[in-house]
This record gives structure tokens, C-alpha cells and sequence, in this order.
């Protein structure tokens, strides 16, 4: 009997990634230009910014965010213009971006979980664990939306 009431206990005990809270939505990415947060609803497209991942305003708790890596998407007209840009440092340089970019093009910004880390309390990483989902077997296609794999920024890009 009392081994029934222990054992999650200890489970939780020897867990060492950290999971989402109950009842928080999952951290967002915010785009920052000299210290001023990039619109959602659309702006021109600087030579450089910086990607910052913040908790839900509801959860406070979670810490602050490190990421390991991020993919940066040109679209135009739903499709990716050029292959995904790969960061893995907040300060991103986009000057490669400039000449390329026309209005009503968007620059998707996407973070996989597996890429996602909260910083303890004592300066440690420790993962980010959504929900696991399950992975498609083999031969069969891959359903999950991005939204199950990971958080995402949209901006969408007007001319100066």
C-alpha cells in the first residue's frame, strides 16, 4: 500500500529535465532591434536582430530560456524562398536577407522543444519537455503541426 503512494514520489524525485507547468502556455520568441521588441504585425526587415525565448506572462516561475538552435525562414507566397538559415546564437545577422526580400514576404522563426533549455536557479541547463509526440513509424507520414514540435515567430515583412 504504501509503495503505491512512494513510487510517484520518486519518479518525480529522479527526474532531471524540466517538463511545461500545468495550466502555462509554452514560451514565445520574441524578436528584439536595439532593445525595442520587433511587431508582430509586420515591419521591415533589419540587418540584425535578436532572438529571445520569454516565459508566459501567467508563469513566471519557468525561468529564463536558452536555445541550442533555431531555423530562419524566408517565405514567400507559403514557400520557403531559400533554404533555412541555422542559428545557434541570439544576435542573428540578416544583412544576407536585405537584397531579397519583398513586401508580403514572411520570416518564419521556429524553435524545436528538443532545442529548448530553462536556466535553474543554480546556472544549469536543464531540458524543455513538452508532451512527448509520438514519432511516426517508418513509411508513414509525419502529422504533427510545427506547433506540436515546437514555438514559432511569424513576421510578416513590409518595405522600408
Amino acid at each position: 500500500m504504501l509503495t503505491k503512494l512512494f513510487l510517484p514520489l520518486l519518479f518525480l524525485g529522479a527526474t532531471s529535465a524540466a517538463t511545461a507547468q500545468p495550466g502555462c502556455a509554452v514560451p514565445a520568441i520574441k524578436l528584439l532591434r536595439d532593445n525595442v521588441e520587433v511587431p508582430a504585425t509586420g515591419s521591415a526587415l533589419f540587418p540584425s536582430v535578436t532572438l529571445r525565448v520569454i516565459p508566459d506572462a501567467g508563469c513566471p516561475a519557468q525561468g529564463n530560456f536558452r536555445f541550442r538552435n533555431a531555423e530562419l525562414t524566408l517565405v514567400r507566397h507559403g514557400r520557403p524562398l531559400l533554404p533555412n538559415m541555422l542559428v545557434n546564437q541570439p544576435q542573428v545577422d540578416l544583412r544576407s536577407l536585405l537584397s531579397m526580400y519583398q513586401p508580403g514576404d514572411h520570416l518564419v522563426v521556429f524553435i524545436a522543444y528538443e532545442n529548448l533549455a530553462i536556466v535553474g536557479a543554480d546556472g544549469k541547463l536543464k531540458p524543455y519537455l513538452q508532451t512527448k509526440p509520438v514519432k511516426p513509424k517508418p513509411g508513414h507520414l509525419d502529422l504533427l503541426t510545427d506547433e506540436a514540435k515546437g514555438i514559432s515567430f511569424n513576421w510578416p515583412l513590409v518595405k522600408p
